[in-house]
């Protein structure tokens, strides 16, 4: 026993949880939403909205929310834009809203609470042409929270999708000066206004239901794709077919015709429902749902009446061109003929009459 209890101690403690550390970091609680919102030009004479929370619907509105773990006090907060890809350069674009300057936000963090969120907060795009000078002035302001190389932040920018960098600084409690959290990036939020990027989403269809055998042809109207980079996805289970239909049959990104795929059942009894949607192949982004009905081959339905039809004919057609002889005595009464014992077609009559 006594050589066992080495063994059970260390059992108890490998099972022993760790310590959670009290070093102050940063959380973000409610992501932004990536899609369904439009960047504004500034020459468009409106405000450039309120970038949701991830969770946010029509009827409940959330928006960016970030948890201060391990500490409550004063503190400050910025928030800026940068690119979607490493190195997070910052972005051209601009953070617009209220506590808003130079393209990005700073506030006093609340003492009295650890979570905060922000509600007044949209993005402003840049022309092409103004690209250069928004860069420079990201430099000038010292706005560059991943301290990229200036030479670095020239060449090209993805100007329809964007970060959120969240910089916090709290009061340290010995010498009371501001100490810099680590930075937090949010997911990438993409302009709706993009095809390449927008937010899928199936507006209408002339039809719902069709033939098991596929080929049937359907109108299908979208928000804004781009002719090579779509597709309509039919799935139910494990099985997952595309719908059939070349670049022409895009029409001005809002219009798609195409031609169902045949369902893997081809003998089907009865309908049989699947989903459909929208689908992007470069960045696998897909629409909501929508419910589309396979019905039972109706061509085998009418091709086993009509030949149920053309037996019952033929057999018509037969009996009636079939002498029997119920019906052949019929006619011989009509025409007054007497049929009896001497009539020849009996056998063994005598033929006297």
């Amino acid at each position: 026993m006594d050589d066992l209890l080495p063994l059970l101690f260390q059992q108890t403690w490998n099972l022993q949880e760790p310590a959670p550390s009290s070093t102050p970091f940063v959380e973000i609680i409610e992501q932004p939403k990536q899609r369904g919102m439009r960047f504004r030009y500034q020459c468009e004479g409106r405000l450039a909205g309120s970038i949701p929370g991830e969770r946010s619907t029509d009827t409940t509105k959330t928006h960016p929310t970030i948890k201060v773990h391990n500490y409550m006090g004063p503190g400050k907060i910025r928030i800026s834009l940068v690119t979607k890809e490493s190195p997070h350069r910052p972005h051209p674009h601009d953070l617009v809203g209220k506590d808003c300057k130079e393209g990005f936000y700073e506030a006093e963090l609340s003492p009295e609470r650890s979570i905060h969120s922000f509600q007044n907060l949209g993005i402003q795009c840049v022309r092409k042409r103004d690209l250069d000078k928004a860069v420079a002035k990201r430099i000038e302001t010292c706005n560059n929270p991943f301290k990229v190389p200036v030479e670095e932040l020239k060449g090209d920018y993805d100007l329809n999708a964007v970060r959120l960098c969240f910089q916090v600084w709290i009061r340290s409690a010995g010498s009371g000066c501001l100490a810099a959290l680590p930075l937090v990036i949010s997911q990438p939020i993409y302009d709706n206004r993009a095809p390449n990027t927008a937010e899928l989403k199936i507006c209408r269809v002339n039809r719902n239901s069709g033939s098991c055998l596929g080929g049937d042809e359907i109108f299908l109207l979208c928000d804004k794709v781009q002719k090579e980079d779509i597709e309509v996805r039919f799935f139910k289970d494990a099985w997952e077919a595309k719908g059939s239909f070349s670049q022409a049959d895009v029409h001005r990104q809002v219009a798609i015709v195409f031609k169902t795929p045949p369902y893997m059942d081809q003998a089907l009894r009865e309908p049989v429902t699947v989903q459909m949607q929208l689908r992007r192949p470069s960045d696998k982004e897909v629409s909501g749902p929508m419910e589309f009905r396979y019905l039972p081959d109706e061509g085998d339905f009418h091709r086993i009446e009509e030949k149920r039809k053309r037996t019952l004919g033929t057999f018509k057609n037969f009996v009636q061109k079939t002498p029997f002889a119920g019906r052949e005595e019929r006619s011989r009464r009509k025409q007054g003929a007497v049929v009896g014992p001497g009539d020849s077609r009996f056998v063994g009559g005598d033929g006297d009459p």
